[in-house]
């Protein structure tokens, strides 16, 4: 599968990307668009919002993780608030991790296990769960990987996510494009799952990945709180 994207090397050579990113919920109303930037090295993440409705924020919104330590500023004033910084955290980590994760699935502390075959839509799938070690991340979420047996790409997985109490699954549903060489997944839909795969949410959230570019010049500045 990591073959098949690109190959691992050749993604961290790109060194950086930047793109924009759209997110829409309509389950629980929340819209994020932001134009993102991430370093490979030391996963350093940051993005300025145009929309922010988890943060109830209107005007401009700068969220910035610079390896240790995330931020963010309404409208160029630095935040002290708790929640709002951890809100910052939350997404500059999740979003840089949305876009590297098939390629730090053979980092150090991931747990892979092949769990069964499963065919969906008449396609055949290898099952693969992601689990974490005690120390690894923030929070140590489960996911389940549909790898096609044709393509070897993941078109779906299940996740948790700890860090809001969700303990059952999510689903989402990948479409790639090849940028310089990459495959990435520029079109997601998610909704609420259960462990066998089938959808019991209501309606759809889209995300969106456009105007993705490798290997940009980047002042290093934009990190520093």
């Amino acid at each position: 599968m990591v073959n098949e994207l690109g190959g691992k090397k050749a993604f961290y050579e790109k060194k950086n990307v930047t793109y924009d990113l759209e997110y829409r919920d309509p389950n629980s109303q929340t819209t994020l668009v932001s134009k993102e930037i991430y370093v490979f090295d030391k996963e350093k993440s940051f993005a300025e919002y145009t929309e922010h409705s988890m943060l109830g924020a209107k005007g401009k919104v700068t969220e910035a993780y610079d390896g240790e330590t995330a931020w963010i500023r309404f409208d160029d004033k630095l935040s002290n608030d708790k929640q709002s910084n951890g809100v910052a955290r939350f997404w500059r980590k999740t979003n840089y991790y949305w876009f590297a994760m098939f390629f730090k699935l053979q980092d150090e502390g991931v747990n892979l296990k092949h769990i069964g075959n499963k065919k969906v839509e008449g396609r055949d799938y290898d099952l693969i769960k992601v689990t974490f070690g005690d120390d690894i991340g923030d929070a140590q979420d489960t996911y389940v990987l549909y790898v096609n047996k044709r393509t070897k790409l993941v078109d779906q997985l299940l996740f948790t996510v700890l860090a809001f109490n969700i303990t059952e699954p999510l689903l989402y549903k990948f479409s790639y494009d090849t940028i310089d060489g990459i495959k990435v997944p520029t079109d997601r839909v998610e909704i609420q799952s259960n462990w066998k795969g089938d959808a019991v949410g209501k309606k759809w959230a889209t995300t969106y990945w456009t105007n993705i570019k490798f290997n940009n010049k980047i002042d290093k500045s934009i990190f520093s709180k």
